[in-house]
């Protein structure tokens, strides 16, 4: 009976321990769940795979170890590192290409090369003041209803040939219009009628006309004489002066 006892004892033993390695994690070989390799070959010995617990504490997918960007608000799209995906700005539209935006541009279909303010509407230029004149009587007469045109300099008749400024020079023919010379000397007769004209200056106090050397008499020294047609220009009508 004693040996009958020790028997059982001996058959029972690899059983109950067998069922004590089975815990909450494994079913020592009746299912394929939570097992390695090395289990599954040897489950009657109850070698199971250890479970691992991955912590993501803001549940972005990223595992707290490697993220550097914790708390990140539940449902922002992240990268590898765990940080907020940067998403590319809007396209800014701006139709007429004025460098305003549509949403600001107040007038849209400006045409290209256009300079344009901050609502995008046409900046309105200011017309250059018009040069000076000499003695106060001589302007610039404009366009005299043609479209013809006479153009030419006054100048310093010594190097560098700089232009004078401020020159009247008068156009006498089919109309008699005048013209104030700019800084760099030169003067213009727009919109002329067709036909000759006969072209002089007036010398300034305290210079004397060195060119032309001939040609019509003017009242202070000698001009030009030419004529123009429909559509054409005749230019470097020039005259020379210096001081005493």
């Amino acid at each position: 009976m004693r040996a009958l006892i020790v028997l059982f004892a001996l058959v029972a033993t690899p059983f109950v321990a067998g069922v004590s390695q089975v815990g909450g994690k494994c079913d020592n070989g009746k299912s394929d769940g939570h097992r390695s390799a090395q289990g599954t070959a040897s489950a009657h010995k109850g070698v199971c795979q250890p479970q691992v617990t991955v912590l993501d504490a803001d549940h972005d997918g990223v595992p707290d170890g490697l993220d550097t960007c914790p708390g990140t608000p539940l449902g922002t799209a992240v990268d590898a590192s765990g940080c907020p995906v940067q998403s590319a700005p809007p396209p800014v539209l701006d139709a007429d290409g004025d460098g305003v935006p549509d949403s600001l541009d107040q007038c849209p279909g400006t045409p290209v090369g256009t300079t344009v303010d901050a609502s995008g509407c046409p900046v309105q230029s200011t017309p250059p003041p018009p040069p000076p004149t000499s003695g106060g009587a001589c302007v610039n007469s404009g366009s005299a209803g043609g479209t013809a045109s006479i153009d030419g300099q006054v100048f310093v008749d010594a190097s560098p040939w700089p232009g004078l400024q401020g020159w009247c020079v008068q156009a006498n023919g089919p109309v008699s219009v005048t013209a104030v010379t700019d800084a760099s000397g030169n003067y213009l007769f727009p919109g002329l009628p067709a036909g000759t004209y006969t072209v002089c200056e007036t010398v300034q106090t305290g210079w004397h006309q060195t060119f032309p050397t001939s040609g019509p008499s003017c009242p202070n020294g000698f001009g030009w004489t030419l004529s123009v047609k429909d559509g054409e220009g005749q230019g470097f009508i020039w005259f020379g002066n210096l001081t005493p």
